[in-house]
């Protein structure tokens, strides 16, 4: 099987690549900015005997989400399994957002699912196996006053995972979201600045476990069961992975 996991270069999308790679998947590492770290993770999965390449894209482009998919089936004839993954976060309050960095935040992080998803269904169709596994955030359902624009693309997100699944049922095509806590990763795309404060009133003292951080292999394990056949059984669902930090 082949699988193709967007903004899969560093952090969280480095550990699904990797944990697919290991199950015997032949995978694309997506990058956009950061060529260097995609390198490294296709040498660590090479090293561990595993087959994937690099290639470089900006999904909020019609074409180069289209050219993504296109780079992949010709370099392996198939896809079977699509990871949307790639994603941004301005750590920004709702008037500190101008109209165009919304704009392009929804580009990316919603707007940069639904291309992928669409792009790749001629591929999936075809495929014995196929899968649509969305990352989203525990942003998502709770407000948090953390970032507005990127809490209300990944709300959509949820959705948009329920509406497709519901619509490729007659396919086949399972499609799940997984609602991911703070994650362990190197840093954010762009580096941006925490700029925001939370007033002291939304803070959730009864958070449980707030000293752990999900790990991207754990992710990765989660993709990983999705996409065996076990998985299957699995549609529409949104599974939360943040160590409990949720839970009152």
């Amino acid at each position: 099987r082949v699988a193709l996991v967007t903004g899969s270069g560093k952090g969280v999308g480095a550990g699904i690549v990797k944990e697919l790679s290991a199950a015997g998947m032949k995978c694309a590492i997506h990058c956009n900015s950061n060529r260097a770290m995609a390198e490294e993770t296709l040498r660590q999965i090479r090293s561990a005997g595993g087959e994937a390449f690099v290639v470089s894209a900006d999904v909020s482009d019609p074409a180069q989400a289209d050219a993504l998919v296109k780079e992949t089936v010709a370099r392996y004839g198939r896809l079977d399994v699509l990871v949307n993954n790639a994603a941004l976060q301005y750590n920004r309050f709702v008037d500190q957002y101008d109209g165009p960095t919304l704009a392009h935040l929804w580009d990316v992080n919603f707007g940069g699912y639904w291309r992928m998803i669409r792009a790749a269904l001629p591929w999936l169709r075809r495929s014995p196996m196929p899968r649509i596994i969305n990352i989203g955030s525990v942003h998502g359902k709770r407000p948090t006053c953390f970032d507005a624009g990127y809490a209300m693309t990944k709300g959509g997100i949820k959705m948009l995972t329920r509406e497709a699944a519901l619509e490729l049922q007659p396919d086949h095509i399972p499609v799940n979201c997984l609602s991911l806590g703070g994650c362990r990763i190197e840093f954010k795309t762009g580096r941006p600045d925490f700029c925001n404060r939370r007033p002291r009133e939304t803070v959730n003292l009864h958070l449980r476990q707030r000293d752990r951080l999900v790990l991207p292999e754990e992710v990765g394990a989660a993709v990983r069961f999705l996409c065996s056949e076990a998985g299957a059984a699995l549609s529409g669902d949104c599974i939360r992975i943040d160590c409990g930090q949720m839970l009152r």
